[in-house]
């Protein structure tokens, strides 16, 4: 036990807890295999919030976090760094399953990279079974955002899956080590996530993540991400990006954008030194996201089941939504072209977009050129 401690003096050192042979009174702050690694009380399998991912059977308790969290903050500010949780799976890759492959994808398990060319490739067999694509601009975005960001996984899926696909990542481990590796085992809850898990205060905490239900504790961290689709979806009508042998833009693509956007929230919390007592990401992220489309007058005709995720996208962008067409309306949202003509020309409306227009803009982070989203 004592090897745990001292092995993370920096989770235990806020730690105030009177050994045995001192004191009878103990907070059992820290558990290491069921036992208080100060007093050495057999504690229950619910104490605490556990640390798995950081020595098997490390807990610590709730008062203990807080404090963790706080002096983990303090000295990455000190460095002038933040933290950024980045999810795996549609996110910065896309894994298969060998056998769900179509036929215009089996060149695919020719051209898959071996292991002994990690650092050069974007396309690799996980295993005999599954075969994973990494983004594009990936690398990159990783070696970027690392000088200003401390860099955790947090992925649904398994341990070994999460430790391995990192390993195709970041084949040097240059922006993970294990302690920042957090995956389903690691959690309490199957179907959310938390940055309970993560050694900071949540106003320095951003989130990347193309599923946004899973952080319903935490919206205002996160950056919801248009999903990595490369391999072919049987959820997706069109040819997939495998099939056309082609892939998401490198250079304009999510992740490229999304850099800039770390960057400017990284600016503007360390602007004046004085005044980081009171920064918050969480702030600066809804601030920026809602100048996007500020000036911008929506009217939102046809968009099916998706027509309120697309008002809510157009109105956090800083966008107007009317519920009734007026000669105030610049964007006519529409998945038809059939509009009336009395609609058109009488109220002067600018612009006629397909919903898609709203979603690139969002995950983007830039209005988009209308004339690239007419609906067909």
């Amino acid at each position: 036990m004592e090897a745990i401690v001292s092995a993370h003096t920096t989770l235990t050192s806020p730690i105030v807890c009177t050994s045995k042979s001192v004191s009878p009174v103990c907070t059992h702050s820290t558990v290491f295999k069921g036992l208080c690694v100060y007093c050495g009380k057999n504690m229950s399998d619910g104490f605490g919030v556990g640390f798995d991912f950081v020595a098997d059977g490390l807990s610590f308790s709730n008062p203990n976090i807080a404090v963790w969290k706080e002096n983990g903050s303090k000295n990455l500010f000190s460095q002038g760094k933040l933290q950024l949780v980045l999810d795996l799976d549609h996110t910065l890759i896309h894994t298969q399953a060998t056998r769900k492959l179509t036929q215009e994808e089996e060149y695919l398990k020719r051209r898959a990279n071996s292991w002994g060319k990690i650092s050069d490739g974007d396309l690799f067999k996980l295993t005999d079974e599954f075969i994973v694509k990494l983004r594009p601009y990936i690398r990159t975005f990783l070696k970027e955002v690392s000088s200003k960001f401390e860099l955790y996984i947090y992925t649904m899926g398994s341990r070994y899956y999460a430790k391995e696909v990192t390993k195709l990542l970041d084949p040097k481990g240059e922006y993970f080590i294990k302690s920042r590796i957090i995956s389903r085992d690691d959690s309490k809850e199957t179907r959310k996530k938390t940055l309970d898990l993560v050694p900071g205060e949540e106003r320095g905490i951003v989130v990347l993540d193309d599923t946004e239900g899973v952080w319903n504790q935490h919206k205002e961290n996160l950056i919801l991400m248009g999903k990595y689709n490369y391999f072919r979806d049987g959820k997706i009508n069109n040819r997939s990006f495998s099939e056309k042998k082609t892939d998401e833009s490198d250079s304009n693509g999510v992740l490229a954008n999304v850099l800039g956007v770390l960057n400017q929230v990284h600016g503007l919390f360390f602007e004046d030194s004085r005044n980081l007592g009171f920064q918050d990401v969480r702030t600066l992220l809804r601030k920026m996201r809602g100048e996007i489309l500020l000036g911008c007058t929506v009217f939102i005709k046809d968009a099916g089941d998706e027509a309120t995720v697309v008002r809510k996208r157009a109105e956090e962008m800083g966008a107007s939504c009317k519920s009734v067409i007026d000669s105030s309306v610049t964007h006519l949202v529409s998945s038809s072209n059939k509009i009336e003509d009395h609609e058109w020309k009488e109220l002067e409306i600018k612009y006629l977009v397909h919903p898609k227009w709203v979603y690139a803009t969002y995950y983007l982070w830039q209005k988009q050129p209308e004339y690239l989203y007419q609906p067909s």
